[in-house]
């Protein structure tokens, strides 16, 4: 085989190799919407994929809430244009209080799960927000990250003033 034909087969076996385990990443983590009812409470003990504002924190700088007020339909659609700026995202799952979005790496398309819940509480809407990486150990720290930023836009983005009911 001449150099050119193995050059040929050596990229169409990289082609090949990549296609397949994309495929194969697809595969072990499907898009399954997670309903309202069913919105994580907790992220697994010492995860380092995983980050969660709501009662039982994890690796979100402390945060409980998200705390606004403004009336809960604007505050998803707020949440709603935030998802969708962001690069690699798709909505999988949009309720009236809920949205669940993922997140996938450039190159080999892993998934993170995003969920973002919002309430009514004495007038204020509140947001918990959850993030994980659906594959492996760690995150390197993206789903920290995402979350954080998630949601100083959520508090310094300007919002009619209004009561949550």
């Amino acid at each position: 085989m001449s150099k050119k034909g193995r050059a040929y087969l050596l990229v169409f076996g990289i082609i090949i190799t990549y296609a397949g385990v994309v495929f194969a990443i697809q595969i072990a983590a499907p898009d399954n919407p997670i309903e309202p009812d069913n919105f994580p409470n907790n992220c697994p003990e010492d995860s380092i994929n995983c980050s969660l504002i709501a009662p039982n924190h994890h690796r979100s700088g402390n945060l409980t809430e998200i705390r606004i007020n403004a009336s809960l339909i604007e505050v998803m659609d707020e949440v709603r244009k935030w998802i969708d700026s962001q690069s690699g995202t798709s909505t999988i799952g949009d309720w009236p209080e809920q949205t669940h979005a993922v997140f996938r790496t450039l190159i080999l398309r892993f998934p993170d799960d995003f969920l973002v819940q919002g309430f009514c509480d004495n007038g204020d809407s509140v947001l918990y927000v959850y993030s994980q990486s659906r594959l492996g150990v760690s995150d390197l720290g993206v789903n920290k990250a995402r979350v954080e930023s998630f949601a100083e836009h959520m508090v310094n983005v300007e919002m009619a003033t209004s009561e949550c009911v």
